[in-house]
This record gives C-alpha cells, sequence and structure tokens, in this order.
C-alpha cells in the first residue's frame, strides 16, 4: 500500500494511511525516493482525519540499498529454543518499478 512520508530519522518513520496496521505488527517499507528498503515495526496508529491513519514506524536494524531482483523473505521465529518459520513473501523489484 501507499503512504505518505511525514517524518524519516535513522530509527523509523512516521507515515499518513489510508488503511490501518496494528501495533507491533513488521512491515516492509520501500522508500523510492531515497532508494532504502528494510522492515519497520509499527509502534503506534492513530486516526488523523476522515479515512486517514498517522502511523509511526521503527526500524530493528538500518535500512538497506535497494536492489533489483527477486527478494524471498522468512518470518522465523525462536520459542523454547525451537525455530519456526511463520510467514513467507516475496517481492520482485523490476527496473520498471524502480523507476516509478
Amino acid at each position: 500500500m501507499q503512504v505518505r512520508g511525514v517524518d524519516l530519522h535513522l530509527e523509523g518513520a512516521s507515515v499518513v494511511t489510508r488503511k490501518p496496521l496494528a501495533p507491533n505488527s513488521v512491515v516492509f517499507i520501500q522508500l523510492k525516493s531515497f532508494g532504502l528498503m528494510g522492515f519497520a515495526r509499527v509502534r503506534q496508529c492513530d486516526v488523523e482525519g476522515l479515512l486517514s491513519y498517522a502511523i509511526e514506524l521503527e526500524f530493528p536494524s538500518p535500512l538497506m540499498r535497494e536492489e533489483i531482483g527477486t527478494w524471498q523473505f522468512h518470518q522465523v521465529r525462536q520459542t523454547n529454543g525451537v525455530w519456526s518459520a511463520e510467514s513467507e513473501a516475496a517481492l520482485n523489484l523490476s527496473p520498471a518499478l524502480r523507476a516509478a
């Protein structure tokens, strides 16, 4: 989904969107104008006017440079010493998408 950036800093970002995101959920973010991408945790989601939400994102690690190709993501969690893959996703960053 597309968001409008309000504030960006090394530890996170503030964005406005039309859909809410659950606090503590993990999202993948692509900052096209900066050529960066990475994961973020939703710290807070508040109603901001009619049909819009103000969302505070926290970057658990620094964002990385955007690279063209197909990226495979797996969410892995450790519980009681046992590792489990909970979800998988793929993202294709083609030259046409990157130029958009």
